[in-house]
């Protein structure tokens, strides 16, 4: 619904290091950006991916869904989002310690926004980035893919930052050319960043000629509705009309959106999308 389209800017290097280890940096658009990578990249390259997310988010709208969808019966967590407190000096290098563990095992794929925080617009590119991240990269020996989401903010600032594209537009990903470690060991530190912040920016687009994709004014028509009929969370709203909209549901999806959930984990699900 909200990824227009994934471009690998040399899909032969990308295809390379299929399989292995990858660190992914890039900017910060939209919240739901954050977990449509994870499952996108794990599917691209045969790896699961992780985003590196603030704690904050872990009782968001976002947060308690994947807590949610993972607690289904049988299910196995792939951790497509892990968690770290910004106000916790040793929670940072916790994280980073046991995702160099993940990343010298059978294969992990990591996702940063490398500014920390979602933009409020388009037209200012990636400035700043913590070295340490490189520096992992480096240690486990993994190449680094610049990522840059594009068309889901406007041009002049928002008040606000955006759970979902403008408007219940779109965005593309684009991917980079994947950076290898042995490259960023031969610079320093300044060096390094300023070799990846530049890889990121150059994806896409000029920054200075971004534009918003199109919004779907009756896709927003319908959220808002469903909203106020039912008295659920806007986000919540946007999971109900998509699933509403998928062509071939499952029967589970149907007893969900006609409120007749069979099992314990549906009801609870149910509940959160219909109000009921």
């Amino acid at each position: 619904k909200f990824v227009h389209r994934v471009h690998l800017a040399d899909p032969a290097a990308f295809e390379a290091v299929r399989g292995r280890s990858l660190l992914y940096l890039g900017n910060h658009q939209v919240g739901v950006e954050s977990l449509l990578f994870s499952i996108l990249a794990s599917g691209l390259t045969g790896v699961p991916t992780v985003t590196l997310a603030k704690a904050e988010h872990r009782t968001t709208w976002l947060g308690t869904l994947i807590a949610q969808n993972f607690s289904y019966p049988g299910v196995r967590d792939p951790k497509v989002i892990t968690f770290f407190d910004r106000d916790d000096k040793a929670s940072l290098p916790k994280i980073i310690g046991e995702l160099a563990a993940e990343m010298s095992g059978p294969g992990k794929g990591v996702m940063v926004h490398v500014e920390g925080t979602r933009a409020l617009e388009s037209r200012t590119p990636v400035a700043k980035m913590s070295g340490a991240f490189l520096d992992l990269a480096i240690q486990v020996k993994a190449p680094v893919v610049p990522v840059r989401f594009v068309g889901a903010l406007p041009s002049d600032p928002l008040e606000t930052r955006l759970e979902f594209p403008l408007g219940m537009g779109q965005q593309d990903i684009w991917i980079g050319r994947p950076i290898l470690p042995e490259t960023l060991a031969g610079l320093g530190l300044k060096e390094r960043k300023a070799v990846v912040i530049d890889a990121i920016n150059a994806l896409g687009p000029p920054n200075a000629e971004e534009k918003p994709f199109p919004g779907d004014p009756a896709f927003a028509a319908n959220v808002a509705s469903w909203r106020a009929d039912a008295g659920v969370s806007e986000e919540d709203a946007v999971l109900y009309r998509v699933l509403e909209g998928l062509p071939d549901p499952t029967p589970e999806t149907r007893d969900l959106l006609e409120r007749t959930p069979r099992t314990d984990w549906a009801r609870v699900l149910s509940a959160r999308l219909t109000g009921r």
